[in-house]
């Protein structure tokens, strides 16, 4: 099961920091000072330099904002806001990507030890695009004023040093109104920007894809068209699976739905017509949307090469100064996240295979680093608990393929809404025999075949009270969507073996001979086969699933059922470009970092058939009454191992019981048999 954290987007909400004609005086005299002094650069420096690039860059951001502000913008046709999308995201664009200073690679061969802080300062400044749709001046200004900042420095011969101490400043300086933007972009429906952009979406006019200030592909355009050729009853079916599972949710987890006010839309730029049919019926819910949008067009190793870019200025410090503006910021508007559900989400899949480069000179963090923003993101998740407690909340995701999956996107995409919308009571009874065999026994075994090298002993809480009492929950279509997996916190001790999947999909990267040992629970190695450089594969996982911890739990051991998107996977070839939502229902999956009841393990919760499952802690999430620090991670990360490399689940118990759950790929438990019939097909 999947557990949603906060990602990456925008679309914020706009904050009424300028309260007066002198903030706004003043703002604005900041703003034609910066405007000057770039029309300085321009005139001054060699014109493949970095700063007469950027100041390039800049002056088309002014001519761009200048247009939004006198309405002009809105009048242009849809080629001339894609013409002026290209050149604004011109350094980001694959094509002309390798000889941009935004690449370490590039500006560190042109500025030496100082390459970091041009590339730094170069994603700094495309990242203004988003600033001046969204109309937020001051961040856009103070962007440009550490730009100007750093080229006098430049021109005064100081060392990487002062560079560094410039941008380490300017993280400090500014994190109090860059935390305000995050929370109200979260918490806050009044006045969001996005709700406008969806008030814009007509029938056959696409201009509004542009209006986000993110990138914008073929690929956008081709969803956002395919979505609008999709008939209301349609819309208003696919949206309902979401808004109703999110709903459910709460009934399922015995959450007061009557308290909350508010939810929040993830989403990729082209579902706005989806997204707005979610928002209509949510407020029927008695629900305000705010929303968080990202773009498929994102420079994928960009992004990577961008990751850690926090290693140039963290520090205890700054960690310091970071949890006390966000605690400021969420104290700002406590009363509307209180009354917050949680995330509502459409995820997107299909997208170009991206198997990410590491370049040494991109920004890492070090060895006194990594566990500091480990702790740093533990700590901030365990702040947003204080003013959301974990069981107030729900969440609720679903995903759909986009155009780039290939020639076969239409009917993917009708595949993909038949997964999503199986018949709850069928998988309800069905899951129920496998967890009734399941609870008969202290652990079980998982076997690998076809060059799945995996072999796992799982163990189990003891059911004190069986009558009563549950260790796996029977996961329907309420938060993740599709239904089809029935889970467990495993108990760590006795939890033992090897994890190894041969190809896996896990946010937006392809890892190959992923593995993972595991001793009394937790994980004590870690590879991947996708470097030649084994250390360079260890870094990745590293970075990407062990999310800089030295070591993470098994927080969750389950048994996918959904063999009807396990065909869809085979039938068109997609099976690898599955997102872990769709595909750790395909077999069984294994979760490293927090359980699936992260933060609120007091909560009580039922199976339909009314038993509690019990088992939502283990030895790390229980140390949380006495140091809340030390159990929890901040993290959880689902790989799957898929039917076609499952040799074997079984089950064991005392007094020599044994069943088999799966055996060579096939559901083999009595009650179970039902669930090969879509494997069949594959014959």
């Amino acid at each position: 099961m999947i557990i949603y954290y906060i990602k990456k987007g925008y679309g914020i909400s706009r904050i009424k920091k300028m309260n007066n004609e002198a903030d706004i005086k003043e703002l604005n005299d900041r703003l034609t000072k910066v405007k000057d002094e770039i029309a300085g650069i321009l005139t001054s420096e060699k014109e493949d330099s970095f700063f007469a690039q950027a100041a390039k860059l800049v002056t088309l951001q002014f001519e761009t904002y200048d247009k939004l502000t006198d309405g002009s913008f809105y009048e242009l046709d849809e080629a001339a806001m894609k013409a002026n999308n290209d050149e604004l995201y011109n350094w980001k664009l694959e094509a002309n990507y390798e000889d941009s200073f935004v690449n370490p690679t590039k500006a560190a061969n042109v500025y030496g030890d100082k390459g970091q802080i041009i590339a730094l300062l170069a994603e700094k400044l495309v990242f203004g695009n988003t600033h001046i749709f969204n109309n937020r001046k001051e961040r856009y200004v103070i962007a440009i004023e550490l730009f100007l900042e750093i080229y006098n420095l430049y021109k005064e011969g100081a060392d990487v040093d002062a560079w560094k101490k410039a941008i380490k400043d300017h993280q400090t300086k500014y994190i109090d109104l860059i935390a305000m933007e995050a929370i109200h972009r979260q918490y806050d429906p009044d006045n969001h920007k996005v709700t406008e952009i969806l008030n814009k979406v007509k029938p056959g006019d696409y201009r509004f894809l542009y209006l986000y200030g993110l990138p914008v592909s073929d690929n956008e355009v081709r969803t956002a068209k395919f979505i609008d050729s999709l008939s209301d009853s349609d819309l208003t079916a696919m949206a309902g699976t979401l808004t109703k599972g999110y709903r459910k949710g709460f009934e399922v987890m015995g959450v007061d739905f009557a308290k909350k006010k508010s939810v929040c839309i993830y989403y990729n730029v082209g579902f706005e017509k989806m997204v707005k049919t979610a928002a209509e019926q949510f407020k029927e819910m008695g629900l305000a949307s705010t929303f968080l949008v990202t773009s498929g067009a994102e420079n994928k190793q960009s992004d990577f090469d961008h990751k850690q870019d926090m290693a140039l200025y963290l520090d205890e410090a700054f960690v310091d100064t970071y949890l006390s503006a966000f605690r400021k910021a969420y104290e700002s508007i406590k009363d509307k996240v209180r009354s917050h559900g949680g995330p509502a989400a459409i995820e997107i899949f299909g997208e170009r295979d991206f198997a990410p480069v590491r370049k040494k000179e991109a920004p890492a963090f070090d060895e006194k680093q990594r566990p500091l923003y480990a702790s740093l993101i533990n700590k901030a998740a365990l702040l947003r608990t204080q003013f959301l407690p974990g069981e107030e909340r729900s969440f609720a995701i679903i995903a759909y393929p986009v155009p780039e999956i290939g020639d076969k996107f239409e009917q993917i995409f009708a595949d993909t809404v038949k997964v999503n919308t199986l018949p709850r009571e069928k998988y309800q009874k069905i899951q129920q025999a496998i967890i009734d065999a399941l609870d008969l026994g202290d652990h079980a075994v998982i076997k690998g075949m076809n060059g799945n090298k995996t072999e796992l002993t799982v163990s189990f809480h003891e059911l004190k009270n069986p009558e009563k009492e549950t260790n796996f929950e029977n996961c329907l279509d309420d938060v993740n969507i599709p239904l089809g997996e029935v889970f467990t916190s495993p108990v760590l001790k006795g939890t033992n073996g090897l994890l190894h999947v041969k190809e896996v999909f896990i946010n937006g990267l392809k890892y190959t001979d992923l593995s993972f040992t595991v001793k009394d629970g937790m994980v004590t190695d870690y590879s991947c086969g996708n470097f030649e450089n084994p250390a360079d594969g260890k870094k990745l996982v590293d970075d990407e699933i062990m999310k800089n911890h030295e070591t993470l739990a098994m927080g969750e051991f389950a048994i996918g059922t959904n063999t009807v998107a396990y065909v869809m996977g085979i039938k068109h070839d997609i099976q690898a470009k599955l997102p872990i939502l769709i595909a750790e229902k395909t077999g069984p999956h294994f979760a490293f970092g927090d359980t699936c009841y992260s933060h609120s393990e007091e909560h009580a919760v039922f199976n339909p058939d009314g038993k509690e499952i019990i088992a939502r802690d283990n030895e790390v999430s229980s140390l949380r009454k006495d140091d809340p620090e030390k159990a929890y991670f901040g993290c959880h990360t689902d790989i799957t191992v898929p039917y076609n490399e499952l040799g074997e689940i079984t089950v064991y118990g005392k007094n020599g019981y044994q069943k088999t759950i799966i055996k060579d790929g096939r559901f083999v438990l009595d009650g179970t048999q039902e669930l090969n019939e879509a494997l069949e097909e594959l014959n």
